[in-house]
Protein backbone atom coordinates (compact mmCIF):
# COMPACT_ATOMS: atom_id res chain seq x y z
CA UNK A 1 0.00 0.00 0.00
CA UNK A 2 1.16 3.52 -0.77
CA UNK A 3 1.51 6.34 1.75
CA UNK A 4 2.14 10.06 1.25
CA UNK A 5 4.31 11.54 4.01
CA UNK A 6 4.26 15.34 4.34
CA UNK A 7 6.93 16.35 6.86
CA UNK A 8 9.66 19.02 6.79
CA UNK A 9 11.83 17.65 9.61
CA UNK A 10 14.53 15.59 7.90
CA UNK A 11 15.23 13.33 10.88
CA UNK A 12 11.56 12.55 11.45
CA UNK A 13 10.68 11.89 7.81
CA UNK A 14 13.75 9.72 7.28
CA UNK A 15 12.96 7.57 10.33
CA UNK A 16 9.29 7.20 9.36
CA UNK A 17 10.07 6.40 5.73
CA UNK A 18 12.64 3.72 6.55
CA UNK A 19 10.45 2.14 9.23
CA UNK A 20 7.35 1.94 7.02
CA UNK A 21 9.28 0.67 4.01
CA UNK A 22 10.63 -2.13 6.19
CA UNK A 23 6.98 -2.94 6.92
CA UNK A 24 6.35 -3.25 3.14
CA UNK A 25 4.69 0.11 2.56
CA UNK A 26 5.59 2.31 -0.38
CA UNK A 27 6.27 5.83 0.91
CA UNK A 28 6.47 9.09 -1.04
CA UNK A 29 7.95 11.96 0.96
CA UNK A 30 7.51 15.69 0.42
CA UNK A 31 8.18 18.70 2.66
CA UNK A 32 5.83 21.46 1.44
CA UNK A 33 2.15 22.18 1.01
CA UNK A 34 2.29 22.85 -2.75
CA UNK A 35 3.61 19.36 -3.50
CA UNK A 36 1.10 17.89 -1.04
CA UNK A 37 -1.74 19.03 -3.29
CA UNK A 38 -0.01 17.94 -6.48
CA UNK A 39 0.87 14.47 -5.19
CA UNK A 40 -2.51 13.85 -3.57
CA UNK A 41 -4.28 14.76 -6.80
CA UNK A 42 -1.89 12.82 -9.02
CA UNK A 43 -1.79 9.52 -7.11
CA UNK A 44 -4.38 7.38 -5.37
CA UNK A 45 -2.72 7.04 -1.96
CA UNK A 46 -4.05 4.68 0.70
CA UNK A 47 -3.15 7.07 3.52
CA UNK A 48 -1.57 10.49 4.16
CA UNK A 49 0.67 11.29 7.12
CA UNK A 50 0.57 15.05 7.53
CA UNK A 51 2.65 17.23 9.84
CA UNK A 52 0.67 20.14 11.31
CA UNK A 53 3.54 22.61 11.65
CA UNK A 54 4.68 23.08 8.05
CA UNK A 55 6.19 26.30 6.66
CA UNK A 56 3.76 28.80 5.11
CA UNK A 57 0.64 26.66 5.45
CA UNK A 58 -0.19 24.32 8.34
CA UNK A 59 -1.47 20.78 8.08
CA UNK A 60 -5.00 21.72 9.14
CA UNK A 61 -5.34 24.08 6.18
CA UNK A 62 -3.90 21.46 3.83
CA UNK A 63 -6.36 18.82 5.08
CA UNK A 64 -9.27 21.24 4.69
CA UNK A 65 -8.29 21.99 1.10
CA UNK A 66 -7.79 18.31 0.25
CA UNK A 67 -11.32 17.57 1.43
CA UNK A 68 -12.64 20.47 -0.67
CA UNK A 69 -10.87 18.87 -3.64
CA UNK A 70 -12.84 15.66 -2.90
CA UNK A 71 -9.74 13.79 -1.81
CA UNK A 72 -11.03 11.52 0.96
CA UNK A 73 -7.79 9.66 1.63
CA UNK A 74 -7.43 8.90 5.37
CA UNK A 75 -5.16 11.39 7.16
CA UNK A 76 -3.02 10.97 10.28
CA UNK A 77 -1.80 14.25 11.76
CA UNK A 78 1.58 14.59 13.43
CA UNK A 79 1.21 17.42 15.89
CA UNK A 80 2.40 19.10 19.05
CA UNK A 81 -0.18 18.80 21.82
CA UNK A 82 -0.95 22.54 21.90
CA UNK A 83 -1.53 22.56 18.11
CA UNK A 84 -4.14 19.89 18.50
CA UNK A 85 -5.92 21.31 21.52
CA UNK A 86 -6.29 24.72 19.91
CA UNK A 87 -7.70 23.41 16.64
CA UNK A 88 -9.45 20.09 17.18
CA UNK A 89 -12.98 21.50 17.54
CA UNK A 90 -12.77 23.02 14.06
CA UNK A 91 -10.74 20.41 12.24
CA UNK A 92 -11.89 17.11 13.68
CA UNK A 93 -13.85 16.22 10.56
CA UNK A 94 -10.74 16.44 8.35
CA UNK A 95 -8.57 13.78 9.98
CA UNK A 96 -8.85 10.12 10.86
CA UNK A 97 -6.25 9.97 13.63
CA UNK A 98 -3.32 11.88 15.13
CA UNK A 99 -0.07 11.36 17.02
CA UNK A 100 1.58 13.91 19.28
CA UNK A 101 5.33 14.37 19.02
CA UNK A 102 7.44 12.62 20.10
CA UNK A 103 5.80 9.32 19.20
CA UNK A 104 6.66 5.66 18.80
CA UNK A 105 7.08 4.38 15.26
CA UNK A 106 5.47 1.11 16.33
CA UNK A 107 2.42 3.03 17.51
CA UNK A 108 2.28 4.86 14.19
CA UNK A 109 2.34 1.53 12.38
CA UNK A 110 -0.48 0.17 14.56
CA UNK A 111 -2.61 3.24 13.86
CA UNK A 112 -1.94 2.99 10.12
CA UNK A 113 -2.95 -0.66 10.05
CA UNK A 114 -6.06 0.06 12.11
CA UNK A 115 -7.19 2.75 9.66
CA UNK A 116 -6.41 0.66 6.59
CA UNK A 117 -8.23 -2.29 8.07
CA UNK A 118 -11.35 -0.15 8.30
CA UNK A 119 -11.03 1.53 4.92
CA UNK A 120 -9.18 -1.03 2.81
CA UNK A 121 -10.21 -4.43 4.11
CA UNK A 122 -10.69 -5.76 0.60
CA UNK A 123 -7.11 -4.86 -0.34
CA UNK A 124 -5.60 -7.14 2.30
CA UNK A 125 -6.70 -10.06 0.13
CA UNK A 126 -4.96 -8.54 -2.90
CA UNK A 127 -1.47 -8.85 -1.37
CA UNK A 128 0.26 -12.21 -1.75
CA UNK A 129 3.56 -12.78 0.07
CA UNK A 130 6.21 -15.48 0.00
CA UNK A 131 9.53 -15.01 1.77
CA UNK A 132 10.89 -11.74 0.31
CA UNK A 133 8.38 -11.64 -2.55
CA UNK A 134 5.31 -9.38 -2.50
CA UNK A 135 2.70 -9.58 -5.27
CA UNK A 136 -0.04 -6.95 -5.50
CA UNK A 137 -3.02 -8.30 -7.42
CA UNK A 138 -4.57 -4.84 -7.86
CA UNK A 139 -1.57 -2.91 -9.19
CA UNK A 140 -0.06 -5.96 -10.96
CA UNK A 141 3.31 -5.26 -9.32
CA UNK A 142 5.84 -7.67 -7.83
CA UNK A 143 8.60 -6.71 -5.40
CA UNK A 144 11.59 -8.65 -4.09
CA UNK A 145 13.20 -7.03 -1.06
CA UNK A 146 11.32 -3.84 -2.00
CA UNK A 147 12.87 -3.83 -5.47
CA UNK A 148 10.31 -3.93 -8.26
CA UNK A 149 10.54 -6.90 -10.63
CA UNK A 150 9.33 -6.36 -14.18
CA UNK A 151 7.18 -9.27 -15.30
CA UNK A 152 5.19 -9.81 -18.46
CA UNK A 153 1.41 -10.26 -17.98
CA UNK A 154 1.72 -14.04 -18.37
CA UNK A 155 4.68 -14.24 -16.00
CA UNK A 156 2.68 -12.25 -13.46
CA UNK A 157 -0.36 -14.49 -13.88
CA UNK A 158 1.77 -17.61 -13.54
CA UNK A 159 3.45 -16.38 -10.37
CA UNK A 160 0.05 -15.33 -9.00
CA UNK A 161 -1.35 -18.81 -9.64
CA UNK A 162 1.61 -20.44 -7.88
CA UNK A 163 1.31 -18.12 -4.88
CA UNK A 164 -2.43 -18.65 -4.61
CA UNK A 165 -1.70 -22.37 -4.39
CA UNK A 166 1.39 -22.08 -2.23
CA UNK A 167 3.02 -25.46 -1.51
CA UNK A 168 0.37 -27.24 -3.59
CA UNK A 169 1.69 -29.21 -6.54
CA UNK A 170 0.16 -27.99 -9.83
CA UNK A 171 0.26 -29.92 -13.09
CA UNK A 172 1.21 -28.38 -16.42
CA UNK A 173 -2.37 -28.90 -17.52
CA UNK A 174 -3.74 -26.97 -14.53
CA UNK A 175 -1.37 -24.09 -15.17
CA UNK A 176 -2.14 -24.08 -18.88
CA UNK A 177 -5.87 -23.87 -18.23
CA UNK A 178 -5.74 -21.35 -15.36
CA UNK A 179 -3.07 -19.03 -16.82
CA UNK A 180 -3.38 -19.39 -20.60
CA UNK A 181 -6.89 -20.78 -20.94
CA UNK A 182 -5.62 -23.80 -22.88
CA UNK A 183 -6.33 -27.46 -22.11
CA UNK A 184 -4.26 -29.01 -24.87
CA UNK A 185 -0.94 -30.67 -24.04
CA UNK A 186 0.67 -29.41 -27.23
CA UNK A 187 1.18 -26.10 -25.41
CA UNK A 188 2.90 -27.67 -22.39
CA UNK A 189 6.31 -26.25 -23.37
CA UNK A 190 4.85 -22.78 -22.79
CA UNK A 191 4.66 -23.59 -19.08
CA UNK A 192 8.28 -24.77 -18.86
CA UNK A 193 9.47 -21.72 -20.78
CA UNK A 194 7.67 -19.26 -18.51
CA UNK A 195 8.75 -21.14 -15.38
CA UNK A 196 12.34 -20.63 -16.57
CA UNK A 197 11.70 -16.91 -17.12
CA UNK A 198 10.24 -16.59 -13.61
CA UNK A 199 13.15 -18.43 -12.02
CA UNK A 200 15.59 -16.10 -13.73
CA UNK A 201 13.74 -13.05 -12.38
CA UNK A 202 12.77 -14.03 -8.82
CA UNK A 203 14.96 -16.87 -7.57
CA UNK A 204 15.49 -20.31 -9.05
CA UNK A 205 14.95 -22.22 -5.82
CA UNK A 206 11.55 -20.64 -5.16
CA UNK A 207 9.82 -22.76 -7.81
CA UNK A 208 10.26 -26.50 -7.53
CA UNK A 209 9.84 -28.94 -10.41
CA UNK A 210 8.42 -32.31 -9.37
CA UNK A 211 9.17 -35.18 -11.78
CA UNK A 212 9.27 -32.72 -14.69
CA UNK A 213 5.49 -32.43 -14.91
CA UNK A 214 4.36 -30.65 -11.74
CA UNK A 215 5.35 -27.29 -10.29
CA UNK A 216 4.96 -25.61 -6.92
CA UNK A 217 6.25 -22.77 -4.79
CA UNK A 218 8.78 -24.45 -2.53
Amino acid sequence: MKILLVEDDKVIWNNIKEFLEDAWFLVDWIDNWQQAYIKALEYNYDLIILDVMLPEKNGFEIAKQLRKLKINTPIIFLTAKDDLESKEKWFLSWWDDYLTKPFSLKELLLRIRSILKRTKQQEEISILKYKDLVLNQDTKEVFKWKNKINLTPKEFKLLEELLLNKWKTLTKEELLENVWGYNNDIYSDVVRTHIKYLRDKIWADYIETVRWVWFRIN
